[in-house]
Order: structure tokens, then sequence, then C-alpha cells
């Protein structure tokens, strides 16, 4: 059934497009963004005004078309924002140098798992932003890495990159998230809504070493107390987050670290009244935090056996040591990253570029990944995903299929892009 719906939709994409055409990156990679955003956002939108409109995407009890088309336009949005921000930081010298930074320390910790084969190149962009943060970029193979502005003169403060870039691998790496849950017991199930987290911290480990999980404690004191036991559905509960660190760093041989930091923890958790269980997120159920320290180490022992076995995903080079043995002073790590950060660091970057093929009378435009050592990889079409996603949206284009809501709401949701602004909800839609 087709659906009559008001062209000021599409005159809103309008304006957007404008606001792309005449927003001025010197910058490749940003630039070449920018193009994708381009295409992507018109594909998507098209795809969605046209499709219920011509009753080619049958009807959603959850989201209504104007919802699916005010959400995309947001989104679009927020991007182009960022995509602005992060261009106009590096006319700065001093936002650019710190920029640089963690650009070099992004790539580096993206790079880990390009050499391991769990995916194709990609490139980086880090831009200031109220606190740590990782966007979902499902246009192009960018790590859009948000870092906070007390970097600039506290290095310890680009510690939370490696975690972000986990959150990237999890998502792109294909069939990853998949075969991880085949190894992890379905038992207890409250663990399972915070399997992403974890393994961006153990992915964090794997690249940094005991010093991001010294930050790590720190990041956790300085949220409330009453947060301290709370499940919030996303993130392992403060009390016992800490317990993924020191488990990876043991498991990874960072013996004396390890020990030092759960020595650590445990001061912490007496000044926090030493709290004995948490409920987990959307239950009444009380579970007890030994009970779950135990659980979460043993996922945390399963998923870096499985990293480690079937990719061989561990760094010959971690952005710190462990302690000297007998020493519990692990504020020392901090010192020592800071020094090395603070050096010349000599991290090539990856380019995201724009690249015209003629086949014959047809153009067509690719975008792609250059490094230091390479001509263009991780090549896609310009405005694809990549992804089974741009197969399911074909069909949807062709006349006489029908899609159901339960496939295109996949299209929507675009790998979780749409957030609806940067305070929206985290699970996409």
């Amino acid at each position: 059934m087709s659906k009559k719906l008001s062209p000021i939709w599409l005159a809103r994409w309008q304006a957007l497009e404008k606001a792309i055409n005449s927003t001025d990156i010197q910058d490749t990679t940003l630039n070449s963004m920018l193009a994708c955003l381009k295409a992507f956002g018109e594909d998507q939108i098209r795809f969605f005004y046209d499709g219920f409109k011509d009753g080619r995407l049958l009807p959603s009890m959850v989201h209504p078309a104007e919802n699916v088309l005010s959400a995309t336009l947001a989104q679009v949005s927020y991007d182009l924002s960022a995509i602005r921000q992060a261009a106009d930081q590096r006319r700065s010298p001093d936002l650019k140098a710190t920029l640089d930074k963690a650009d070099q320390l992004a790539q580096s910790a993206l790079n880990l798992a390009v050499e391991k084969t769990l995916l194709e190149p990609g490139a980086v962009v880090t831009y200031f932003d109220k606190s740590p943060y990782i966007r979902v970029i499902p246009y192009a193979p960018v790590a859009l890495v948000g870092i906070p502005y007390t970097a600039i003169e506290t290095p310890r403060d680009l510690l939370a990159i490696p975690h972000e870039v986990g959150h990237y691998i999890y998502r792109h790496t294909s069939g990853l998230a998949a075969n991880l849950l085949t190894q992890i017991p379905f038992d207890p199930p409250w663990f399972y809504r915070w399997l992403e987290e974890i393994f961006a911290d153990v992915y964090g480990c794997l690249v940094a070493g005991p010093v991001i999980a010294v930050d790590f404690q720190d990041l956790l004191l300085d949220n409330a107390v009453a947060d301290f036991t709370i499940d919030d559905g996303e993130h392992p509960v403060d009390a016992i987050r800490p317990f993924i660190y020191i488990h990876a760093l043991e498991k990874l041989g960072f013996k004396n670290a390890a020990e030092a930091l759960d020595m650590r923890w445990a001061a912490y958790q007496v000044q926090r009244h030493y709290p004995e269980s948490f409920v987990p997120y959307g239950t009444d159920d009380e579970i007890d935090l030994d009970y779950a320290r135990e659980k979460i180490e043993e996922v945390v022992g399963v998923m870096l056996d499985y990293l480690i076995n079937e990719y061989n995903l561990k760094s010959e080079s971690f952005w710190s040591k462990d302690l000297p043995a007998g020493e519990n002073e692990v504020e020392s790590l901090y010192t020592t990253f800071d020094t090395w950060v603070n050096q010349q660091l000599s991290i090539p970057i990856n380019q995201l570029q724009r690249h015209n093929n003629k086949v014959g009378v047809t153009v067509g435009v690719t975008v792609g990944v250059t490094t230091k050592s390479s001509d263009l990889q991780n090549v896609r079409r310009l405005g694809s995903t990549n992804t089974w996603q741009d197969g399911f949206k074909q069909l949807g284009k062709e006349k006489g299929n029908a899609l159901p809501a339960s496939a295109w709401e996949l299209i929507f949701a675009a790998g979780n892009w749409p957030i609806k602004g940067p305070d929206g909800d985290p699970s996409g839609i």
C-alpha cells in the first residue's frame, strides 16, 4: 500500500545537500568522507521516501515513515557537523598538534587488527568532543574517534583511543561478534549486553598494555558513588569492570602490573563501602559481585584465547610494559607513557581517497584506503556500505518487490547509525 508523504522531506534533504556542497575541506580523508556521506545520505532518503510512497516498503508498527526520514536526516546533519568540526579544529596549530598525535595512536590501534587480517585497511580521524567516543560510519572505512579537549595538556587522556577503536573492530570484522557468541556459554544471560564493551576493553589491553588499565580505573572513579553498582544495560558494572583489564593483563603476561592493579582496586572498593551485589539491567534479580567477577573473568579468558588462537591477535609492541617485580606504584605507568607519547611518533596515517573509474562510456566513483606501502585498498562504490545491506537495498528499489519491515529496518539501522543526534539512543533505533 502506498503512503502519502509530504514533499517537505525532500526539501529538507536538499537543504542538507546544499550545506554539504558549501563545505570547503582540504583534508583528503575528511573531504572523501563528506562525499561518502552525501552519496549515502541521498541514497537512504530516496530509498525510504520512494519506497514508502510507492508501497515497496511495507509498514512498520515501530517506525513510521516520518520517523525513519527524520532520524536519517538528523544523522546526516550530525555527521556533517562532526566532519566540519574535525576540519575546523585542524586549522588551529595548537589543536592540530594534539590531533596529529591522536591520529597516529588511533592508526596504531587499528593497524594491529589489520596486520592480523581481522579486517581490511581503514583510515582514522580524531577530533575533539565532550568525551571519548567512536562514531558509527557505515558509508566509509573510517574510525571517527572523539577525544576530550583535556588531552591537549594531559596525554593520559588519549588512552581511551584503543578502547574506542576496539568498537570499530567489533562492528567491522565480518563474523567476529557471531563467532565470539559461539565461544561463550549462555549462562548467565546478564553479561550478553556487555559483550561489545568487554571486547573493546580486551582490545585496549592488547594494544596499550597495563597503562590503559590504570586509566580506566581512574575514569570509573570519576563517576558518582551511586553509579558504582548500576547496570545501564550496555557497560559492565563499575565495581567489577576493572577485573576485565586485570584478568586480560594477567593472561597476556603482565603479572606484576595485574597484581598491583588488583590491590589498587581492592582499596577503592573499600572506599566505596565494598558493595556486595548488583541488579542486572531490566531485572529484579540480585547478583553477588564475587560471582559476577568470576563469570566476567571466564568470558575474558575465552575471548582472549579465541582472539589469540584464531587470529594470533597479540601485539609485538605494546604501548606500555609490565611493572618491575615488587613495585606497586601503577601511576608510574602514566609517567612512562607520557614520555613515550610526547616524543616524535612516526606512525604513517592511512588516507581515504576517491577514485574515478571509467569503464567503456560509464563513469563510476569509488572510494578506498591508501597506505604508505600500497595503492587503493578496501574499495567500495561511493555511498555504499560494502555489506549485505547494499543487496537488500537494491531489492527494495526494484519494482514488484515489497520489503517487510523486518528487512528494511536493518537498512535503516545501518549498523546503529541513526541515533537522532549526539545524545540519542546508542542502540541506534
